[in-house]
């Protein structure tokens, strides 16, 4: 009986280190993995009316899931963000698609960038220029 309860202690413990998540210390390292990221729209140089919106439209993807997006737009040689967004999407798999006002943009041409962020703070960056008119 003791060897039974015995064997079955060694067995726990060997089956326990041998997952090392269950003794990670709760900081996740980056892994080099970056989340896969993709811009669907605005297309880059698209141009687009104040009065249609900017549509945005978006996949991201990650084996750690996808913990933050953050959305900007600034105009091109500008030093001041017109749109700045954070999402915490959670999700493995993210589609994302959402109508921003473009009323309050100057015609002329920016820059979209997208910022999606694992739970093991690889950063994924992603760009595209389209014009206002």
């Amino acid at each position: 009986m003791k060897f039974t309860k015995l064997l079955a202690s060694v067995v726990a413990v060997v089956s326990l280190t041998a997952c090392e998540d269950v003794f990670e210390d709760g900081s996740l390292q980056p892994d080099g993995s970056k989340p896969a990221l993709t811009i669907r729209n605005p297309t880059n140089n698209q141009k687009l009316l104040k009065s249609s919106g900017l549509r945005v439209k978006l996949t991201a993807s990650d084996k750690d899931k996808v913990k933050e997006l953050q959305v900007r737009v600034r105009a091109v040689g500008g030093d001041a963000d017109h749109i700045n967004f954070t999402t915490m999407p959670d999700k493995k798999i993210l589609e994302f698609d959402t109508l921003l006002s473009a009323t309050e943009l100057p015609q002329g041409d920016y820059t979209l960038r997208i910022d999606a962020t694992d739970y093991r703070t690889n950063v994924a960056t992603d760009e595209v220029l389209f014009s206002v008119k």
